[in-house]
């Protein structure tokens, strides 16, 4: 079971758990592959950041700001091609 929250405007937040979250590095990467993809047909592309909790992360939030960090670094990725 996944948990899905829209946190603002075409952001969202996706809580994996259990065989996704051991799998979350596979999931990127299908992401990532399935961007080139749309850029090189002028498609729609969905930009994404990923963190795990790590024990230095004082709470969820360090770990939201992590994800949300690597996705802008994502988009910007993908602007600059």
């Amino acid at each position: 079971r996944k948990f899905v929250f829209r946190i603002g405007g075409d952001e969202f937040a996706v809580i994996a758990r259990e065989v996704d979250y051991n799998d979350i590095d596979v999931i990127m990467e299908k992401l990532h592959e399935m961007n080139m993809k749309s850029l090189s047909s002028g498609e729609v592309v969905i930009a994404g950041g990923m963190a795990r909790y790590e024990k230095d992360d004082r709470n969820v939030n360090a770990v939201f700001d992590r994800a949300d960090r690597l996705m802008y670094e994502n988009k910007r990725s993908y602007k600059e091609g």
